[in-house]
C-alpha cells in the first residue's frame, strides 16, 4: 500500500468575517452556494475525511457546518484585516491537536474554480513524502520576472538574477509558474517547524490559467461565474 494511503488527511478552509475588497466575501454566492460552503464541498467530494473551517464569524460558521465542516473559532487577533493565514491555520491545528505527520490541505474559498480532482492530484503528486509541499500553480504569461531590476539603497539598480536576462529572448528563459493561491498541501509538522506553506522540495499541481481566478472583488466573482459556465460547457470539469 502506498504511504500516503494511510496518512491522516485534513483540509483547512480559512474564512474570516471581514473583507475589504468585497464585503461578506466568504458568504458571497458562487453557483448558488456560499464560497465557504463551496470550498467545503470540494474537499468532501475529493474524499478528504476531515474538513475544518477556521472563522470568527457566526454566519460563516453556520454555512460551513451545514456543508459538513467542523468549526474552529478563530480569535479576534487572528482575524484582522492585516492578519496572515498561517497563524490561523496553526491555531486550528493546535486546537484540535492534529499530529505532525498529518497531511494538511489549505483550501481557499476565494479560489472556487478548484476542483475535487485538483485535490486528489495534489495528494498523488505528494506521494506520501516525509516532507515538502505541493502548491497549485498555473503558467504565467505576464512580464517575465527575470526581466526586471531591483532598486538599491543608493539609487542604483541590479538585476533579479543576471544582466544578460534583461536582453535575452523570453523563450530562452525558464518558464514562469504562478501560485494560484487556491490549494497548498503540506504536513502539519512542516508548517509548525518552518512557519510557511512553501517547504522544499516544492512540487506543483498545474492548472489552466483560466481556472486560476482569485476572488477579491465583485468583478472577480463575476469572472469566476463566467469561467465556470464556460468550463462546464467545454469539459464538464466543474
Amino acid at each position: 500500500m502506498e504511504a500516503h494511503a494511510v496518512d491522516r488527511t485534513v483540509a483547512i478552509v480559512p474564512a474570516r468575517g471581514g473583507s475589504v475588497g468585497l464585503p461578506g466575501k466568504n458568504l458571497a454566492l458562487f453557483r448558488g452556494r456560499p464560497l465557504v460552503a463551496h470550498a467545503v464541498d470540494t474537499a468532501v467530494a475529493a474524499g478528504v475525511p476531515e474538513v475544518l473551517v477556521t472563522t470568527d464569524d457566526a454566519a460563516i460558521a453556520a454555512a460551513a457546518a451545514e456543508a459538513g465542516a467542523k468549526i474552529v473559532d478563530r480569535p479576534a487577533e487572528l482575524a484582522r484585516a492585516d492578519s496572515r493565514t498561517l497563524p490561523a491555520v496553526l491555531h486550528a491545528l493546535d486546537e484540535l491537536s492534529v499530529p505532525d505527520r498529518t497531511l494538511v490541505f489549505l483550501l481557499q474559498p476565494t479560489s472556487p474554480l478548484c476542483t475535487p480532482g485538483d485535490v486528489t492530484e495534489c495528494l498523488e503528486i505528494h506521494a506520501g513524502r516525509p516532507s515538502g509541499s505541493v502548491v497549485q500553480m498555473c503558467r504565467s504569461t505576464d512580464h517575465h520576472p527575470l526581466k526586471v531590476c531591483l532598486e538599491g539603497p543608493d539609487g542604483g539598480v541590479v538585476p533579479v538574477r543576471d544582466w544578460t536576462d534583461l536582453e535575452a529572448p523570453r523563450q530562452s528563459l525558464p518558464a514562469v509558474l504562478r501560485p494560484t493561491g487556491g490549494i497548498y498541501l503540506v504536513r502539519a509538522g512542516d508548517l509548525r517547524r518552518h512557519e510557511r506553506f512553501f517547504v522544499p522540495e516544492v512540487r506543483c499541481q498545474l492548472i489552466p490559467a483560466e481556472r486560476a481566478v482569485d476572488i477579491d472583488t465583485a468583478q472577480d466573482l463575476r469572472l469566476a461565474e463566467i469561467r465556470a459556465a464556460e468550463l462546464q460547457r467545454s469539459t464538464n470539469v466543474l
